[in-house]
């Protein structure tokens, strides 16, 4: 199962990925063609990774190429109907593409042949908890603790010359990388992280010369990695406990 598993998403990545040339792209809103030849890759690299096996799983291959013409057909419709959402779409392709290679795989073998009795329950809650804290509980707490700063005048104009949600957007990344460093015990890679941001920044707050705005973006970078810590370490606390 595993193995069936990984050969379909290593073609399905170098189909959509390494073999799917920009031209490809562009040129297949307008011409069926290029669409059909993308098709044809996948079917090839599906044919070639399954070739001793091309018998067994030739519903697999039809399925997959099948669904990969439906839903690469249905995000160029929905390009054109929403051209200013490139990459939610993108997102959407890629996880209706995964998810049917998981069902395919599910299908082929069984709902018995999956581990699932190696999953526990209370880990995987443990882990949606911590991601729900770290990527919409967490940016209200800051918001909220940041508004009185955030009605004055200079912040607003400030925050108008850097890209919308931008800064957002680093936080949740550099949280959740807190949180990963935590659990596989990689400290250093908080201080390295810490360190990268404050490089990155230094040519703003210099340019700035504007102490209060300094001061914003080391409190709310402070904060920031402390809410982290705590919630990784104490993720990982728990985790133990179980």
């Amino acid at each position: 199962m595993l193995t069936l598993l990984l050969k379909l998403l290593l073609a399905h990545l170098i189909g959509d990925f390494a073999l799917q040339t920009k031209t490809m792209v562009l040129r297949r809103k307008d011409n069926v063609g290029y669409l059909l030849l993308h098709i044809l890759i996948h079917i090839a690299l599906l044919v070639g990774f399954l070739w001793k096996d091309k018998e067994q799983y030739a519903l697999v291959i039809a399925t997959i190429a099948i669904s990969h013409l439906a839903i690469d057909s249905l995000k160029i419709w929905m390009e054109e109907k929403f051209p200013r959402n490139p990459f939610l779409l993108f997102v959407i392709d890629q996880i209706l593409h995964i998810s049917i290679i998981f069902i395919v795989v599910i299908f082929s073998f069984g709902w018995d042949a999956l581990p699932l009795q190696q999953i526990s329950f209370e880990k995987v809650l443990l882990y949606s908890i911590a991601f729900v804290a770290i990527t919409i509980v967490t940016p209200v707490i800051l918001r909220l603790f940041f508004s009185k700063w955030q009605k004055e005048s200079e912040f607003y104009n400030k925050k108008q010359d850097s890209l919308m949600h931008a800064g957002l957007w680093i936080g949740i990344i550099e949280r959740l990388l807190i949180v990963l460093f935590i659990l596989v015990d990689f400290w250093e890679g908080i201080g390295f992280l810490l360190a990268a941001k404050s490089i990155f920044r230094f040519g703003d707050l210099a340019n700035a010369k504007d102490t209060k705005f300094t001061e914003y973006i080391l409190v709310g970078t402070l904060a920031s990695f402390m809410i982290a810590i705590s919630i990784g370490y104490g993720l990982k606390l728990l985790l133990n406990i179980i």
